[in-house]
């Protein structure tokens, strides 16, 4: 939980909190003096510092708190001897075993933390096309949801297969699926906001979560996705389009994300059986009245990021 938290933690708020330690700790130990060993607390700030700052940022903390304890206590033994001084080599060997020790703990945390964030990575990313998996879209989404009323008015949630992917698997050969599934994951990734989400959810299947200021320029939004999407299949060169079903809401009141992808891939699979290379648009009360047919792209359209 702790670990949790102080991964979250800002860097700008990270510095603050690991110098605020840092000068309390000093001025204990000047008040205290060799009487009480704070290195257990120094320890503790240094491998802070390097969770949350870097490795770098923690051994520079941990270096500067022995230095500095060791000016404030006269460079003494790491446990008080009567007061009496040590030999110049000593101290020299004293200092040296607790800057070892600090990069040592220092290098262990870093290194854990370099870990987990792997690990999190891994669990979070889809392994093929390294974009969101559908477990971590539909997390953020439910998160997104219950934000969006003060970020947008209304959202777009896209639903999106890749029409004629099976012929390249089978005519090429399932590296260049895969590669050609990199590659269209990456540049449709980069099409869409920073704010917004992309994933695959499986197989030569994709979702995009878009936040848009109101249910009109979802319309705008959906066109310009399908439309860019299918400039980069285009550009492939290998005969694959997209039939994409997005489903367009206004965000106040949501509560459950299930039902809605549900509605978007029902959208999707109507174009699917009505010809394939096509965008459906639905708004969220899915009433027929308020579905729209089918439309493709026109060549023409322009395909800039999606709005």
């Amino acid at each position: 939980m702790l670990a949790d938290a102080a991964t979250r933690l800002p860097r700008a708020r990270a510095w603050a909190v690991t110098l605020a330690a840092l000068a309390v700790a000093l001025l204990v130990d000047e008040v205290t003096g060799p009487q009480v060993n704070l290195v257990l607390v120094y320890l503790m700030i240094a491998c802070f510092a390097s969770w949350c700052l870097g490795e770098r940022v923690g051994m520079a903390i941990g270096a500067v708190s022995v230095l500095l304890t060791g000016w404030i206590n006269g460079f003494g033994s790491a446990f008080p001897n009567e007061g009496l001084a040590l030999p110049s080599v000593a101290t020299a060997w004293n200092t040296c075993g607790r800057l070892l020790s600090i990069a040592l703990l220092v290098a262990l945390a870093s290194g854990l933390r370099r870990a987990l964030d792997v690990a999190r990575w891994r669990a979070s990313t889809d392994g093929l096309t390294g974009v969101l998996n559908k477990a971590t879209f539909m997390r953020q989404t439910e998160a997104l949801v219950t934000r969006t009323p003060r970020r947008a008015a209304a959202l777009v949630i896209a639903y999106i297969d890749l029409d004629g992917f099976k012929a390249v698997n089978d005519g090429l050969g399932h590296a260049a699926g895969d590669a050609l599934l990199c590659r269209f994951a990456a540049a449709a990734a980069d099409a869409i906001r920073g704010d917004d989400l992309f994933a695959r959810v499986g197989g030569d299947e994709f979702m995009a979560l878009l936040l848009v200021d109101d249910c009109a320029q979802g319309d705008i939004a959906a066109e310009r996705l399908h439309a860019r999407l299918t400039t980069i299949l285009r550009n492939e060169g290998l005969g694959v389009t997209c039939s994409v079903g997005a489903l367009i809401l206004e965000s106040r009141g949501l509560t459950h994300i299930d039902p809605l992808i549900d509605a978007a891939d029902e959208l999707m699979y109507e174009v699917k059986r009505s010809g394939k290379n096509a965008l459906r648009i639905a708004r969220g009360d899915l009433q027929p009245a308020a579905r729209s047919r089918p439309r493709r792209a026109p060549p023409g359209l322009p395909v800039g990021g999606v709005a």
